[in-house]
């Protein structure tokens, strides 16, 4: 009987922690990794720079990088907002960036110089390689080169 009780403890605790991990998908345990970054300014960064790349491809090309990225909606979800609380004329200004100044002001408020703007798109363009293949992933490179 002890056992049983034993092996039933340790299968929920094996189960459990293998359950712990699955919520974290590759792409974030990349970034994390490879940046030293947490978790939400992965999710974030990688959000703002997928945000960038639909802005810059047609809505048929970003739907195969979006067919590639496994939850990109929860990315582009986790971009902060940079409208602020102010209703000053420095809160419009930033609820309607687009292009790289959005992108930078997202990391910005992640807490994430600039630099590392360059460090996350050969990770991202790399990971839609492996899971989109070379001609989604160039569609990448093309508008992150731009």
């Amino acid at each position: 009987m002890k056992k049983i009780v034993l092996l039933s403890t340790i299968f929920v605790l094996f189960v459990g922690i293998n359950f712990s991990y699955a919520g974290e998908d590759d792409l974030v345990k990349l970034l994390t990794n490879d940046l030293g970054i947490t978790s939400e300014q992965a999710m974030g960064g990688a959000g703002a720079l997928f945000n960038y790349a639909k802005e810059g491809l047609s809505s048929e090309d970003f739907d195969k990088v979006s067919d590639a990225v496994p939850d990109m909606e929860g990315y582009l979800d986790a971009v902060p907002s940079l409208g602020g609380s102010s209703t000053g004329l420095l809160g419009k200004a930033t609820e309607s960036l687009v292009g790289m100044p959005a992108v930078t002001a997202a990391f910005d408020k992640l807490g994430l110089s600039q630099d590392m703007v360059g460090m996350f798109t050969p990770l991202l363009v790399k990971y839609v390689d492996e899971k989109g293949g070379e001609a989604v992933s160039g569609l990448l490179t093309k508008v992150f080169s731009k």
